[in-house]
This record gives C-alpha cells, structure tokens and sequence, in this order.
C-alpha cells in the first residue's frame, strides 16, 4: 500500500522533471485510497514507514537517489535539472516579491498565493509568476481591476496575446473571502492547491481556505498546512495598506456597489466574447465568487500521463484520474 502510494507520488512529479526528498514525499504523497479498495480518508503515514520504503525501492533499483533526492530509475539527470531550475527560482522570487508588494495598494484585496511552477522552485528561464488571489465577497470584478490598473502602471502584467511572458503576473484565479470551496477537483488541482505558497495573506484566511477544502486529502492525505507550508511573505510599506484602505471606505458605499456593477458587467461580457473561453481541453470560469482562467491547461496531458505511467509501473489503481471538467475535446 505504502509501496504503491510512494511509487504513485514519485511517478506524479516525474512528468515535472521534479525528484522529491523524504519530506517532499511525505508531503505529497498520494492518498493510498485511490490505489486500492480502501474506504475514506487515510491519517498522515509514517515519515520513518516512508523513509524505509524509499530505501528498498532504491536498493532494487526502482529508484534512484542523488543527495537525497529519489527519482524514476533513469532519471538522474532530473537532480542536475532541479539544482538549475531552484537557482532560477531564486531570481524570479526576489522579482516576484518585489512586483507583490505594490498590489497592497488594491483595495478589497485578502490574499496573495504565488502558484505554479514558482511554488515549487520548478522555474525555467521563461516561466511567469502564476497568482492565486483572494477578494473581498462582492468586489471581485473590482479588485480585479485595480489588480489590473496597478500591474499595468508596474508593467508587471502578463498580456491576454502573450504566450510566453518571463517575470510577468499571471493573474490567472481569483476566489473571495465569503465562499472559498474549490469546486473543480482532481489530482492535478489537489498538487498545485497543497503546494501554493502563502506571499501576501493573513494566516486566518490561509487557514479559512483550507479549512474550505478539506477534499485535498482526498487526493494527498498528509498535507496538513499548520506544519507544512513554507512562507515567502512580503511586508508591504504602511501607507500602500492606508491608501487601499481609504479607497476602500470611500468604496463602501452605493457609489461602490454601482461600480462593481458596472466592472463586473464589462469584464464578463469582455470573457464571455472571447473565442478561447470555450476553447477544447481549458475551463474559464467567471461568477460573483470565482475566475479562473485556465483556457489552455495542460491538466488532461497531465493525468494520461500518470495514468499511463501506473500501469507501466504495474499499479493497479483503484480510481482512474480524471480531469477537473474541463472543455470537452
């Protein structure tokens, strides 16, 4: 079973080019109930249980290891790769944080989540800053757009026609404070979700937003954020905080609720317009408490693939993955 779930887990990050370390297994591991007949949920699984598996999978050569780090036999080269990728990472974090900290100036915003491949450290040269945010209940479309006013003025914002968009902010999920349930589940989105990192966020809504998804153990069943998460937070200046703060007072107001309106209106009539919302194998999602806009995910390649890979590995899994309901192909 444990055998499984970390061969399972291994073989996941493998489509990333990612080898895992002890604890980044542990972290990620996938939720044995989904390799065999096993009810409900598992409770966390042995670090030591973990660590000893590894070494049998390594000693028959399974696995392999390089300082630590466990990869698919054959795949060493992915520690070279992961050393490079984290020095990168190193960078574009340093720009990253430094772009952040004038988002504080946006009214109605409650959260900063960098997302992605910088979550992880997993960056090439090329790679954007994926962003989860979090807005106040009924002004989304109105965070969104000083969201947009802001990283504009920066020049930080990632274009709509940009296909590749070094350091630029992807603004690409925004959920609000009053509901923040993610209702489209796999084992794609429980990885990215358990591996997002808090940057500008109050510990009480990181703890509101997973206590919304408790479903992400469903799928990684020893993620537990309370130990689990690693911080690269920003502390933005005062007045930013003030200056957001006073829009929003003077916001809060039927002059307020009349803009939202009119935000709100404008930009879904701008998505729903545009050809690649309902563009095959992507979702965009645009309500009064969600965006996201995912129009090209690569989820569904994803997840063939891991499918794919436990049956090269001889895992016969009890649950065959599937995408988060995506446009159909």
């Amino acid at each position: 079973m444990i055998r499984s779930a970390i061969l399972a887990t291994i073989i996941y990050y493998d489509i990333f080019d990612y080898p895992l370390t002890l604890l980044e297994v542990h972290k990620f591991l996938v939720n044995p109930g989904r390799l065999s007949h096993i009810e409900g949920r598992l409770g966390e699984i042995n670090l030591g249980d973990i660590s000893k598996e590894l070494d049998r999978l390594a000693s028959s050569k399974i696995l392999g290891e390089t300082n630590g780090f466990y990869f698919l036999d054959g795949r060493g080269g992915l520690y070279d790769l992961r050393m490079a990728r984290h020095k990168i990472a190193d960078q574009k974090w340093k720009k990253f944080l430094r772009a952040v900290k004038f988002l504080a100036l946006t009214p109605y915003l409650r959260g900063i989540f960098a997302s992605g491949s910088m979550a992880i450290y997993n960056t090439d040269e090329k790679s954007d800053f994926d962003v989860l945010v979090i807005a106040k209940s009924g002004r989304l479309y109105t965070c969104r757009f000083f969201l947009w006013l802001i990283s504009s003025v920066l020049g930080s914002r990632r274009k709509r026609h940009e296909r590749v968009a070094p350091d630029k902010l992807c603004f690409n999920h925004y959920l609000t404070d009053g509901d923040m349930k993610l209702v489209h589940q796999s084992i794609f989105n429980a990885q990215t979700y358990v591996n997002l990192k808090p940057v500008m966020i109050k510990p009480v809504m990181i703890d509101k937003f997973y206590a919304s998804n408790l479903w992400l153990n469903d799928y990684v069943c020893n993620f537990r954020t309370q130990k689990d998460f690693v911080r690269r937070s920003v502390s933005p200046p005062a007045i930013f905080r003030f200056f957001a703060r006073m829009a929003e007072l003077f916001l809060d107001s039927l002059l307020g609720n009349a803009l939202e309106n009119v935000l709100k209106n404008f930009q879904q009539k701008k998505i729903r317009e545009n050809q690649v919302t309902y563009e095959p194998g992507g979702r965009v999602v645009f309500t009064e408490r969600e965006l996201e806009f995912h129009p090209r995910s690569f989820e569904a390649e994803v997840i063939r693939t891991y499918n794919k890979n436990l049956k090269k590995f001889g895992i016969v899994s009890h649950v065959i993955e599937a995408d988060s309901g995506l446009n159909q192909l």
